[in-house]
């Protein structure tokens, strides 16, 4: 006998789970109307190794030697420079608990990559020193603001480069100023399983689940190879450009290439091979 009731709920309960459907790809859809290319392979924060500290001229100089692309990392000091270093503390690399930008870059002149006699780069010196390889310029935030007066310097630095080069970030609303202030930087978002962003909640599992490229329309997506979000595989099936971070052997990259990756971020072997 027909339950008019259930059938109701049925129906009701249809329409939501659709609703929520729609919207998740509507939040998840990347831009997918440009075409454009990256290379086989990027250098994770040059090619480092063997006594060559990583984010270092001479990590630099080898990848370009190689004619390697190259991902590397960029954040502003204190007093306003644009320099190369990954991490948004100096205490891993450098030996020294503070944040990068609580220091001028003459203090910073004064510290050591990893004990080495090199120090931290001057993001227009790596340009100079890459001449034309491609290049990945991710660019770190502590969280998930932004520095309008950083992003449109870092554009100052890439807009003359003579290679190809594109900008990635953890933080998505860096890469929608991006969209609205120089929308022909081709413009990559980098995401994994968990937010790199210390947010946490519904915020951090949108982050982690690529709900915000309703908002940076990323042109392709770099994210950890080995992770996976019900956001990450729904980008895969829309067909977007998948970039894998961080291979460390031909093994990983064979496993990225079948998971869908057509870019690789690697180190600690041969890129040339790739």
């Amino acid at each position: 006998m027909n339950n008019p009731v259930l059938t109701a709920v049925i129906m009701v309960l249809i329409i939501i789970f659709l609703a929520l459907g729609c919207a998740f790809v509507y939040l998840t859809t990347p831009n997918k109307f440009r075409f454009f290319e990256l290379p086989a392979a990027y250098c994770h924060r040059g090619f480092h190794g063997e006594g060559i500290p990583e984010n270092s001229i001479p990590a630099f100089k080898k990848a370009a030697e190689h004619g390697l692309g190259v991902e590397l990392d960029v954040q502003p000091t204190r007093d306003g420079k644009i320099v190369v270093f990954h991490d948004i503390s100096l205490k891993r690399v450098c030996g020294v608990d503070k944040a990068l930008s609580e220091l001028c870059y003459d203090e910073l002149c004064e510290l050591r990559l990893n004990g080495s006699e090199e120090q931290i780069p001057l993001f227009k010196d790596v340009l100079e020193v890459l001449g034309d390889v491609p290049v990945s310029c991710e660019i770190k935030t502590p969280d998930a603001s932004y520095d309008p007066v950083f992003l449109e310097g870092v554009f100052e630095h890439l807009k003359d480069y003579k290679g190809d080069f594109n900008v990635i970030s953890f933080n998505p609303y860096v890469l929608e100023w991006f969209k609205k202030n120089h929308p022909e930087v081709i413009r990559g978002q980098l995401s994994a399983g968990r937010n790199h962003l210390g947010v946490k909640g519904f915020i951090g599992f949108a982050l982690a689940n690529l709900m915000t490229n309703y908002a940076a329309k990323p042109d392709f997506i770099s994210y950890n190879f080995e992770d996976k979000t019900f956001g990450f595989l729904l980008c895969r099936y829309y067909g977007t450009r998948l970039c894998a971070y961080t291979v460390h052997s031909l093994d990983d990259v064979e496993k990225a290439a079948y998971g869908g990756f057509s870019t690789f971020v690697g180190e600690d072997f041969d890129l040339t091979e790739v």
